[in-house]
C-alpha cells in the first residue's frame, strides 16, 4: 500500500544479496521452525524465548534483553546499535555448555561473555552444544 518498491533487488545490490542470504537461511531452518511451532502449539513453548527462560539457574540471564533464544538451540544477539560492527554477547550456561559461533565455527563455554565481530551482513547467532540446523558457515 505504500508504493514504494520493497523487493530485494530494488534497494540495490549490497542489500539484495543481504536479504537473499537470509531467505536462504530461513529456509534451511524451516524444518527447526516447523518443530518449534509444533512445540508451542502442543506445549507452550515460546519460539522466541529470554534467556532466563532456557537458563533459569544462571542469574545473569535475568537482566539480559538484547539477547535471546529462537528455540532451544539457538542463541541470537543482534546487534541494536546504529553502525556497530562487534558486541559483547553473554553465553549463558557452564563450562557443560558449548556454544559455537556460526559465523567462524568458534566454540566457548557458556557463563562467559565475549566480543564477536558482526559485520553489517551477518547477525551474531551461537549454536548450543552442535545443534547448529545446518548453519555453520552460512551466517
Amino acid at each position: 500500500p505504500s508504493g514504494a518498491d520493497n523487493e530485494p533487488w530494488s534497494m540495490g545490490e549490497t542489500v539484495e544479496k543481504i536479504f537473499t542470504k537470509y531467505i536462504r537461511i530461513r529456509e534451511q531452518l524451516r524444518p527447526y521452525t516447523r518443530k518449534l511451532f509444533t512445540d508451542a502449539h502442543e506445549n507452550g513453548q515460546p519460539l522466541i524465548r529470554g534467556l532466563f527462560y532456557e537458563f533459569p539457574a544462571d542469574s545473569k540471564t535475568a537482566d539480559i534483553s538484547d539477547e535471546y533464544m529462537f528455540g532451544p538451540d539457538l542463541l541470537v544477539a543482534p546487534i541494536t546499535e546504529f553502525s556497530a560492527r562487534e558486541r559483547v554477547v553473554y553465553l549463558p550456561g557452564d563450562d557443560s555448555t558449548v556454544w559455537t559461533n556460526l559465523l567462524d565455527g568458534v566454540k566457548t563455554v557458556g557463563g562467559h561473555s565475549i566480543m564477536v565481530h558482526a559485520p553489517l551482513e551477518s547477525i551474531p547467532v551461537f549454536a548450543r552444544n552442535g545443534e547448529d540446523h545446518g548453519l555453520l558457515g552460512r551466517l
